[in-house]
């Protein structure tokens, strides 16, 4: 009697441990197949090298590799478009596109209302660049207010109330007037420097950091219950090493933070 009892209710744990596996991977297929879809801006050709397009010739930049290792630890899905720096935010904004990738740093109104915001997923420096027989020009950030100074049309830059912009239609360009003295110093991230003053044979100096902080997924709010599942994979993809593996195949030594 008792051995009847005793195969009765592993019988019955059996049973129960496959009922569990098929709900389990049923919820998962069906995941799947309702997989959400996330659209994000990632620039016109040649924009924020190495984040928005690559440097290496038929490699995807790094941001939409960040959005592949978020996708694999996730069911979202994610869809580039591109449009220019000056139509990005008001695409946001209009809901064309769902998230971006910002600094926080770089924004007058920092976080607003409207979005939700990720952990951070790696840190960036934006400099005041010149050429370097000009370096000494620019001993602080508020050597350029009140002065010409190279932005590219559309981006934010914090404090642009205090300086007369002179909008460039991307980076390269921007460079290219340095090169040629239009002004005295540009606004842009370091790594983007590197490439386009290399590849352009500029010799330039970084005597002043703008801003410093970390990128971040900005989600419009009407997605905020995606945040705590992009959260958790930013997390997973940081401790895993498959963050840091990408930034290093990129050429980019960036600080990946630690989220409290």
């Amino acid at each position: 009697m008792y051995q009847y009892k005793s195969n009765s209710f592993f019988c019955f744990i059996f049973v129960l441990c496959n009922l569990c596996f098929y709900t389990f991977k049923t919820n998962a297929v069906e995941l799947k197949k309702d997989s959400i879809l996330l659209k994000y801006d990632l620039g016109q050709q040649g924009g924020w090298i190495p984040y928005q397009q690559s440097a290496q010739r038929g490699r995807l930049g790094i941001f939409e590799e960040v959005t592949i290792l978020i996708h694999e630890e996730t069911a979202i899905e994610f869809e580039a478009v591109h449009f220019p720096p000056k139509r990005a935010e008001k695409a946001l904004l209009d809901g064309l596109v769902d998230f971006d990738f910002v600094c926080l740093e770089w924004l007058k109104e920092g976080a607003s209302g409207g979005f939700v915001y990720s952990n951070p997923i790696f840190n960036v420096s934006e400099y005041v660049v010149t050429l370097t027989k000009n370096a000494s020009l620019v001993p602080e950030r508020k050597a350029i207010y009140g002065k010409p100074v190279g932005t590219v049309a559309g981006y934010f830059y914090v404090d642009d109330n205090q300086f007369t912009r002179v909008d460039f239609l991307n980076e390269e360009v921007l460079l290219l007037g340095l090169k040629h003295e239009r002004f005295t110093s540009i606004i842009i991230e370091k790594e983007t420097a590197k490439y386009w003053s290399k590849l352009l044979d500029i010799d330039i100096s970084y005597p002043a950091v703008h801003t410093h902080g970390s990128i971040i997924i900005r989600l419009r709010d009407d997605k905020r219950e995606l945040l705590p599942i992009i959260n958790q994979a930013i997390e997973t993809i940081k401790v895993s090493g498959k963050l840091a593996s990408l930034l290093k195949n990129h050429g980019v030594d960036a600080v990946i933070p630690v989220t409290p």
